[in-house]
């Protein structure tokens, strides 16, 4: 089979046997992000906010949306509007929002700058659909962009339909992970799959995940890699992985251990950022089977078919959780075995969902 990212665009949803390892380049990634992911169309309005680490990410889908919708792509670079880390977003930034029906943000991952990249997205829904990618980089873009978005939905509704109605879920991992997660029934589970086709709606790229808020969570973690400005500056922490244990749904910030001590320490203090900061405050598996390596980025490695667990903020717009945090730090255990309410899903990052219908 063909594995360049042309084939995929063309995918009519066909079951894929092997894993692709190369799937394209930099503008098939981008191709792919604007036509088959956002189904953006000729004159609609494209906004693209990105910044002097990833430009050539942002030209690229900008050129991937001009021959789709001529005249009407807006490239922003934030470093234009506001010294780094941006922690407020500029209001010449939120004025162009309005105009768009698609957003895109493409940007570096700096310390601090939640505080601008949440406003941006919550203004932007009112009046379009977002594509979320902080730390992109041109390697997620010739790997994780150029994935059969097609076949990644329909797995992840799969997953969906598995645990929608759940009341528990157990992980266990090679690593000594092992973790008792319940569910508030009110709160929602969110497919996070790729397509993005309506306002209002948003999710990140690259995609592949399904995740909620937990509302209970007990446990012990070791965790492969962590999000947010840990990933740029630590990557996949293969040799140096954290362990920390998990009471009462907050993370024992005691307990928390790495034998690099700066990662560590680093941790400790984010975690203790406000109240809700080391509140355990997402559940995820991810569902990008076509994914074979990481890359040390968490934007994609999170999708990776495994689970990944979140600190701090529990995204309450979307799962409807009751709480909130500045911070959310995301930490991603590889190799996971999961039960929910008993049934095993999946199996030391194999998916068996299949095996169920």
């Amino acid at each position: 089979m063909d594995k360049r990212c042309n084939v995929v665009l063309a995918s009519q949803g066909a079951r894929h046997a092997e894993v692709i390892q190369n799937l394209g380049t930099l503008e098939e990634g981008a191709r792919n992000a604007v036509e088959v992911c956002m189904s953006v169309t000729g004159g609609e309005h494209v906004l693209i906010l990105t910044d002097y680490f990833t430009l050539e990410v942002g030209r690229a889908i900008a050129k991937a949306a001009e021959k789709i919708t001529a005249g009407n792509v807006k490239l922003l670079v934030l470093e234009d509007y506001i010294e780094r880390p941006a922690t407020e977003l500029p209001e010449a930034i939120a004025r162009e929002i309005p105009w768009a029906d698609v957003t895109f943000l493409a940007i570096g991952s700096r310390p601090g700058e939640l505080a601008m990249r949440t406003p941006f997205v919550r203004t932007a829904l009112k009046y379009a659909r977002h594509a979320h990618m902080p730390t992109i980089t041109r390697e997620l873009m010739e790997t994780g962009m150029c994935a059969d978005y097609v076949r990644i939905s329909e797995l992840t509704k799969k997953v969906e339909a598995a645990v929608k109605n759940a009341r528990r879920a157990r992980v266990v991992n090679p690593n000594g992970t092992e973790l008792e997660v319940e569910f508030n029934p009110s709160w929602r589970w969110v497919v996070d799959e790729g397509l993005i086709t309506e306002k209002g709606k948003w999710g990140n790229l690259p995609a592949g995940e399904i995740f909620t808020a937990a509302y209970k969570a007990n446990g012990k973690l070791v965790i492969d890699e962590l999000g947010d400005w840990f990933t740029p500056k630590y990557g996949h922490l293969k040799d140096t992985p954290v362990t920390l244990m998990v009471k009462d749904s907050r993370a024992d910030l005691s307990s928390v251990s790495c034998v690099n001590e700066n990662l560590r320490r680093e941790l400790v203090e984010y975690l203790s950022t406000d109240s809700n900061s080391n509140r355990f405050g997402e559940f995820a598996i991810g569902t990008n089977i076509f994914l074979t390596r990481l890359t040390g980025n968490m934007l994609q490695d999170e999708k990776f078919p495994s689970v990944h667990c979140a600190f701090g903020d529990p995204l309450r717009e979307e799962t409807g959780a009751d709480w909130e945090s500045k911070t959310h730090v995301d930490g991603l255990v590889l190799k996971s075995s999961i039960w929910i309410d008993g049934l095993k899903i999946m199996d030391e990052g194999k998916h068996l969902i299949d095996q169920h219908d």
